[in-house]
């Protein structure tokens, strides 16, 4: 689990068990925000792509680690403070050999607009690991 209390998973749901919407509200009180930065506090992206594989492996009730991004935007900064709560939607296809592709694209309601912002968009390949 990332860092302590570094976010909460509000929902998981599926239509259809390939796509996933998943909603987590982050803690801006969290003491990574104090070097990340003080009084400006931003997500690290490190923390997005981690948040995004925790999430999947709950769907899929196994450790995975990424074997390999193909592609990763971020599309816009995450202020906790701002926009503490994120909606992620995760497109999972199993592959040959164990594999999972991976599809996120991460949306927050951006302060000053009615409309979701799109923070981040990735393309990976993950597999379970043995731990």
């Amino acid at each position: 689990m990332l860092l302590d209390n570094f976010y909460t998973l509000l929902s998981s749901e599926s239509p259809d068990s390939i796509t996933w919407t998943i909603r987590v509200e982050l803690n801006p009180e969290h003491a990574i925000y104090q070097g990340h930065f003080p009084e400006h506090p931003v997500v690290p992206g490190v923390c997005l792509l981690q948040l995004i594989k925790e999430c999947t492996e709950g769907i899929r009730r196994q450790k995975l680690q990424y074997t390999q991004v193909s592609s990763c935007k971020f599309l816009s900064v995450v202020n906790p403070v701002k926009t503490p709560c994120l909606s992620v939607t995760l497109t999972l296809k199993d592959m040959e050999e164990g594999k999972l592709q991976l599809q996120a694209e991460g949306t927050a309601k951006m302060e000053g607009t009615a409309e979701n912002e799109c923070f981040i968009k990735l393309k990976a390949v993950l597999t379970s690991t043995k731990a």
